[in-house]
């Protein structure tokens, strides 16, 4: 199987959703996601590799590597909602 890494350009974001069975919702009713922070490009300046974080997925660029789903976002509040701090196992709670 090949190997691929992924450099996002200027500010975007390679975010690799986490699939678990909650559903987060933003205040506009639009359905969000969250996710792994993958890489990042140059111009990012406040998220970082391998944080969680809460995001819209209307909109946004979509690539499918070996069938996994990855997503480009810019970092801007319209499209990242925060980031997400895990407390314990997550896994036990679903």
């Amino acid at each position: 199987m090949e190997k691929y890494e992924i450099k996002p350009f200027g500010d975007q974001i390679l975010i690799e959703p986490i699939t678990k069975k909650q559903t987060l919702i933003s205040d506009q009713k639009s359905l969000c996601e969250y996710g792994e922070v993958i890489a990042i490009g140059d111009e990012v300046k406040k998220i970082k590799v391998g944080q969680k974080i809460g995001f819209l997925i209307w909109g946004l660029n979509s690539l499918e590597l070996n069938g996994k789903k990855y997503y480009f976002c810019q970092e801007t509040p319209e499209f990242i909602l925060g980031v997400i701090e895990v407390q314990g196992d997550v896994a036990s709670s679903v």
